[in-house]
């Protein structure tokens, strides 16, 4: 397994994986608006400061965006991992290497916003240290919200 910064080339890869994603939770991908930062993943111009890929076998299995939102507050988009490739670590591995790149930009906090059905996800954050916040508001997506304090 190898994280590494996302290229141009892992675009229809992060949206494939996304799609798969969502879809197992009867959810539809939407790039221009609520996953709009998979959607710009490797390409010019992006709001996103950091974009993380996972390959196994040169093969893209998992994604993850970092935008500022305002001062050194940050927000984590799009983390998601193939179903298939699920229970080997390779999110837990994905979303530290998130971290640390996070703390690498000086931001002094990650947020997120989920959904309670996502049991594994819900359960790496909170085991990463994430602390839930009021539930956002519905046309955000999502019905959780984490944050995570980062420590130079």
């Amino acid at each position: 397994m190898s994280i590494r910064k996302a290229l141009l080339i892992d675009n229809s890869g992060a949206k494939a994986v996304v799609q798969k994603s969502l879809a197992s939770f009867g959810l539809i991908a939407d790039f221009d608006t609520l996953d709009a930062a998979i959607g710009a993943l490797g390409q010019a111009n992006t709001p996103n400061e950091i974009e993380l890929v996972a390959e196994v076998d040169g093969k893209l299995v998992g994604c993850l965006a970092i935008q500022r939102m305002e001062g050194a507050v940050a927000k984590l988009f799009g983390f998601h991992v193939d179903a298939s490739m699920q229970g080997r670590g390779i999110g837990r591995t994905l979303l530290s290497e998130a971290i640390a790149q996070a703390v690498i930009h000086n931001f002094t906090q990650l947020e997120l916003e989920t959904w309670g059905d996502m049991g594994a996800a819900v359960h790496l954050y909170e085991s990463l240290g994430w602390v839930r916040g009021p539930d956002p508001l519905p046309e955000s997506g999502a019905d959780r919200f984490y944050c995570l304090a980062l420590v130079r």
